[in-house]
């Protein structure tokens, strides 16, 4: 048995020599180094886009309205069911009252989470447009949020181009059409 053993080890440690040979070679499992490209970066104030447009001031309105609701909701709640306490219902009534009014709450916050998650979708959707637009007219690469950078920060500032007025712009509607009213004659009519 021990010489089955032994030609078991053998042949295992024969088979683990023969393939790491291959394995060192094969350029599959060697580490790529590190290679240097040359890349146009832009940045954004992701937070200033959000507070300065339509559609992020929208998005953080209804999150705030959400909010609002279900506190309110939450509090009327409470009140039923310390009315409840008070007119000295029984503990199943009581137990039941609690049980639907929390049914009612979490469907609100369902509702309302999925309302504000489905807006605030909509909103990254077009700031990531305009921001590509921006960075196409631009001729930039790549574009990134500025306050999410965690390391070398300060070379992307120095070196990279800020488009965060630009994709405001792009976004609002009034800066829009002043800087195309602006940009073209004003026609005369007459009649």
């Amino acid at each position: 048995m021990s010489g089955k053993i032994r030609r078991l080890a053998y042949l295992t440690a024969l088979s683990i020599v023969a393939l790491v040979p291959s394995c060192v070679s094969n350029p599959a499992y060697a580490q790529k180094s590190a290679t240097q490209i040359n890349v146009k970066v832009g940045y954004v104030n992701l937070a200033m886009i959000k507070a300065s447009t339509p559609a992020g001031a929208q998005s953080e309105e209804l999150t705030h309205r959400a909010e609002a609701f279900l506190k309110a909701s939450v509090e009327e709640s409470n009140k039923r069911l310390q009315a409840a306490i008070t007119e000295k219902k029984s503990e199943e009534d009581i137990k039941k009252l609690k049980a639907d009014l929390q049914t009612q709450i979490n469907a609100k916050q369902q509702a309302y989470a999925e309302l504000v998650t489905s807006s605030q979708e909509e909103a990254r959707q077009r700031i990531q447009q305009a921001a590509d637009q921006v960075a196409k007219e631009k001729g930039l690469d790549l574009i990134v949020d500025g306050a999410g950078v965690l390391a070398g920060g300060q070379k992307l500032m120095d070196n990279g181009v800020d488009i965060t007025q630009d994709v405001v712009k792009r976004l609002t509607p009034s800066a829009a059409t002043a800087s195309a009213s602006s940009a073209s004659p004003a026609k005369e009519t007459t009649k």
